[in-house]
């Protein structure tokens, strides 16, 4: 009977400790796959369901650290996209001057506005003249698209005979990048006062320190927002200008013996002019020392005479 009252108590020992572990083991299907609903368990790491975290919130780390966004998102929904692999767009600036002859520069112009109309190009100036010898000349800027830039480059040949032609590519991409970065650090900072000034209380000073502060971050945040949008307008637009100008035959320079003696009498003239002004100027400072000069010499021949004279009355005695 004793014997039996011991096997009964192991069993029900043995079923006990079984129910436990049963019920300590993680819920799985079939396969040994999690069961569906049920969040999957890793040593080491556990992982809240994506529909339970609040907007913006990581999966929590091993030790309690809470991960990056990046890396939360990772392990939730795969790759994050635009990561470090993905390469940063180039910044470039391009500009072109082309210098053209032609036999009117009004057709000329008129050519030049006609491949700006074809490749929709913005006219930003011109300038006309007529030199000296006759002919005219004159300049045309175009602001376009720097996908239409080559094309324009290549109608623009054609207006005329082609006598030069300069373009130049400035890569920007790493100050654009620095200008963004440092935006984006300003903005964070003045986010930050803003905060401090609305949730925390303290001394007037305090306030007034952090409104200043508040201040210079936004004149910061204001001059490199000018910074970047001055570069996106380079960017946005290449710059072409074109340089029309007429035949002209180079003219000898034949030395005119009139036209020098004209030119020495001029300058004589004026050198005679600068000299009858300074004197004017300087005439009372003469008069002044003059009369000084004049004065210091009445002095020493008073003093002069009377010593003749001491010494002349000693000589009588």
């Amino acid at each position: 009977m004793r014997e039996s009252i011991i096997v009964v108590l192991a069993l029900g020992l043995a079923f006990t400790v079984a129910c436990k572990k049963g019920a300590e083991a993680p819920a799985v299907g079939e396969k040994g796959e999690p069961r569906e609903g049920e969040a999957p368990q890793v040593k080491g790491l556990e992982f809240k369901r994506a529909e339970n975290l609040p907007a913006g919130e990581a999966p929590p780390a091993p030790g309690g650290e809470e991960l990056g966004a990046a890396e939360g998102a990772r392990l939730l929904k795969g790759p994050v996209e635009g990561g470090p692999g993905k390469a940063a767009e180039l910044k470039l600036i391009k500009t072109a001057e082309l210098t053209c002859e032609v036999d009117d520069v009004n057709e000329g112009f008129e050519e030049v506005y006609a491949v700006a109309k074809a490749e929709r190009a913005t006219v930003a100036g011109t300038t006309r003249a007529v030199a000296e010898q006759g002919y005219a000349y004159g300049s045309i800027t175009l602001k376009i698209h720097p996908s239409r830039y080559d094309e324009t480059i290549r109608a623009l040949r054609k207006i005329g005979r082609l006598l030069e032609e300069n373009t130049a590519t400035e890569d920007v991409t790493q100050e654009y990048t620095d200008l963004q970065a440092r935006l984006g650090n300003a903005e964070a900072a003045r986010a930050r006062y803003l905060e401090i000034l609305a949730t925390r209380a303290g001394t007037v000073r305090d306030i007034l320190d952090v409104e200043r502060e508040i201040e210079r971050v936004t004149e910061n945040v204001e001059r490199l927002k000018g910074q970047m949008r001055y570069l996106d307008s380079r960017i946005g637009l290449s710059t072409i200008t074109v340089y029309l100008e007429e035949p002209h035959a180079a003219v000898p320079t034949v030395y005119n013996l009139g036209k020098a003696i004209k030119k020495a009498f001029r300058v004589a003239a004026r050198i005679c002019i600068f000299l009858i002004q300074a004197v004017i100027v300087l005439l009372p400072f003469i008069v002044i020392l003059i009369a000084l000069v004049v004065i210091v010499r009445l002095i020493i021949w008073y003093f002069q005479r009377r010593r003749r004279r001491a010494k002349q009355a000693v000589k009588g005695l």
